[in-house]
């Protein structure tokens, strides 16, 4: 994750008084890549020492933090996971998008992201108990969906019903549900297209429900 994915957030969080750090990875590469990454960072950031981390990841940056701490031993550092819109059963937009040769050779991350891949990888990348696992399932009708979402979120309806035009309710659901959120794919982090640039409630908002949450069960 890179700090302008999450515009405002991470000023957000340290006003609230939290220690707050937005982490850079590759975006097409696969997830043992990404997560590889994430636990280089986490072992030489003189910020992320002060104590145990609590992540929060976009979309496949969750899937990226849950291999983090199941296969990379990174659970000693590591407090709660919250994903938000991630694709934790896959997506049918990563079938459908391999069709086309050459897709999974230039971007890696996408064959990581069909629905057998992702079957395949909830039986290796296995829940720890002495992690806490949050999700916020995200989706939106489709008249305040980014337009450059639509052709997805019409293909993700027909499959699999409620989305946000990548990914899936149902996919989006790990550990305990905190809330399911009215956004789209990327109003979630702050990128407002379409209608839902007129949505009172701004992405910052959901970031400080969040925080307080984990505040309140002691994290």
């Amino acid at each position: 994750m890179q700090a302008e994915y999450f515009p405002g957030v991470v000023p957000y969080l340290k006003d609230s008084g939290n220690v707050a750090k937005a982490i850079g990875v590759h975006p097409w590469q696969t997830i043992e890549y990404r997560a590889h990454q994430i636990k280089e960072i986490i072992e030489n950031d003189s910020e992320l020492n002060s104590g145990p981390i609590n992540l929060i990841g976009h979309s496949m940056g969750g899937l990226d933090a849950r291999y983090l701490v199941s296969v990379l031993g990174a659970s000693d550092r590591i407090a709660s996971i919250t994903t938000i819109a991630s694709p934790h059963r896959g997506s049918i937009l990563a079938d459908l998008v391999l069709w086309v040769p050459g897709v999974g050779r230039l971007f890696p991350a996408i064959p990581n992201l069909t629905r057998k891949s992702m079957a395949e990888f909830n039986e290796v990348v296995l829940d720890r108990q002495d992690i806490m696992y949050l999700s916020v399932p995200t989706w939106s009708p489709f008249w305040n969906c980014c337009p450059a979402l639509w052709p997805a979120w019409i293909a993700l309806a027909i499959e699999g019903g409620k989305n946000d035009g990548q990914v899936t309710t149902s996919s989006a659901q790990w550990g305990e549900v905190l809330e399911t959120k009215d956004s789209d794919h990327v109003q979630v982090i702050g990128m407002r297209y379409g209608l839902n640039y007129f949505l009172r409630e701004n992405h910052l908002d959901l970031y400080g429900r969040i925080t307080k949450s984990l505040t309140d069960r002691g994290f």
